[in-house]
């Protein structure tokens, strides 16, 4: 229990309107209930005052505030399935409001999800310089029968209420009403992507050995960076850092060829408790627009990181209830040069790395980032290969589908990829068109397991 007194849970809310952020299938044919709940207590906010290698972090508490946020809850209906572990999400605002839930994928494998409103935006939506999406809203202004008498102290507060909401759903919970229904609860991971993940490592750089109430940390898409403890809602990085290796829980973080840049500068490495992915040739984020101007041959990237990243969150439970670390995997190279650059293979994808079927069997070439393309650089690019370059290299389709299926093995067998999403992954190949197949229609899809592109994975 922190210091300001046990928060309270109220709940759970009925209102006309269903909780904003549910999955976007019914979770009722997943055997999975979805309830949503208040959190109201008092947080603080904390400055760093020693910060030394080899110690632990010291802070200050430089004032208080009362907060009023919502917790939104997903647990399996029989309490026989749950597998005693809580996925406890920071809930993205990147886009001026708050991620969906997620609609299929290892959640749906007997986790409890709980889906924080951990940050003022989801509250208040967007303040002006943001560049969030536009007519973004907050959860007030989205339905205000169910949300209007949320309150936020502020960012500064973030990181406690993340806390106060491990807390009332973790081992020791305390409060008089349970969001869980009494599930035996004895792990709780935190997830996050892209500014989430941003923020968890904030928090778990000063303030997880202070609290002690998150068992790992399973994250996605973060760039290299962290707020300050005292940022506000506009600060979507921070100085540059690593992740500590003295806080003694696992970490496992998948990226896409995108941030694996900044971690090379960073110098992040693996560690006893720390795990860097990085899954060549994807993107910070994926688009659905068709209609984004780009030139030269280029089109928007739509690999993803979601299917590797699926695994890793099976990785990370493992390794915290049952001790059995993560794989560890090679990572995107880099050359010499200042500023470094990744080296890339005749075909102009990258070298190392996690490697999809659309690299091992190439039809086109992926760029993480989209620079100089005309393309948005977080939505990265893609550049089919010519008709007669894929002739040349795939004399016959059986050839392409060989090589497709081997990489999905090895994705497999190196448990990159959970078994699961394997066969998936194998059919992706039939939605591929060579120049020498007979002509049919081609599905959208490059690549990827799952494709839920509101789901908070990137």
């Amino acid at each position: 229990m922190g210091e300001h007194g046990q928060p309270e849970v109220l709940g759970p809310i009925k209102a006309t309107r269903p909780p904003w952020g549910v999955p976007r299938v019914d979770p009722a044919a997943l055997g999975y209930i979805v309830e949503e709940y208040q959190l109201c207590g008092v947080a603080a906010c904390y400055e760093v005052v020693a910060d030394q290698a080899g110690s632990n972090v010291e802070v200050k508490v430089m004032g208080t505030a009362p907060y009023h946020t919502r917790l939104l809850v997903m647990r399996p209906a029989d309490p026989e399935r749950f597998n005693h572990t809580v996925l406890l999400n920071w809930q993205n605002v990147s886009g001026g409001f708050e991620s969906f839930a997620p609609s299929d994928g290892e959640l749906y494998e007997g986790y409890a999800w709980v889906g924080v409103s951990a940050q003022e935006v989801g509250l208040y939506g967007p303040p002006v310089g943001m560049g969030a999406r536009v007519n973004a809203k907050g959860l007030v202004d989205e339905d205000p029968e169910r949300y209007g008498m949320l309150r936020h102290p502020g960012d500064p507060g973030s990181f406690d209420i993340f806390a106060d909401a491990a807390r009332v759903v973790g081992p020791c919970r305390l409060t008089g009403l349970d969001p869980l229904a009494g599930l035996d609860v004895r792990h709780v991971i935190a997830i996050g992507g892209s500014q989430s993940a941003m923020r968890l490592v904030a928090y778990a750089n000063t303030l997880h050995n202070l609290h002690r109430v998150i068992d790992g940390y399973a994250l996605s898409a973060w760039e290299g960076r962290a707020p300050d403890l005292g940022d506000g809602p506009i600060s979507f990085g921070g100085a540059r850092t690593v992740i500590r290796d003295d806080i003694e829980v696992p970490f496992v973080v998948v990226n896409s060829e995108f941030e694996a840049l900044a971690l090379h500068l960073a110098g992040a490495v693996d560690s006893k408790w720390i795990r860097y992915w990085e899954v060549a040739g994807a993107p910070h984020g994926v688009t659905r627009r068709r209609d984004l101007p780009h030139g030269h041959g280029w089109k928007p990237n739509t690999l993803r990181i979601k299917p590797v990243a699926e695994s890793a969150l099976r990785h990370v439970r493992r390794w915290v209830a049952e001790g059995r670390r993560a794989p560890a995997f090679p990572r995107i190279e880099f050359d010499g040069d200042r500023p470094p650059r990744i080296r890339r293979d005749a075909h102009g994808n990258a070298i190392g790395g996690v490697r999809l079927p659309e690299l091992e069997a190439p039809v086109a070439e992926y760029r993480g980032v989209a620079t100089g393309t005309g393309l948005p650089p977080l939505f990265g690019a893609a550049r089919p290969f010519t008709d007669d370059g894929l002739r040349a290299m795939y004399p016959s389709r059986q050839l392409f589908e060989d090589r497709w299926q081997r990489a999905v093995d090895d994705l497999v067998a190196s448990e990159a990829l959970r078994p699961e999403d394997g066969e998936t992954m194998a059919g992706h190949m039939h939605q591929v068109r060579l120049p020498t197949d007979e002509p049919h229609p081609i599905g959208p899809r490059q690549g990827g397991a799952l494709d839920d592109a509101d789901d908070g994975w990137p």
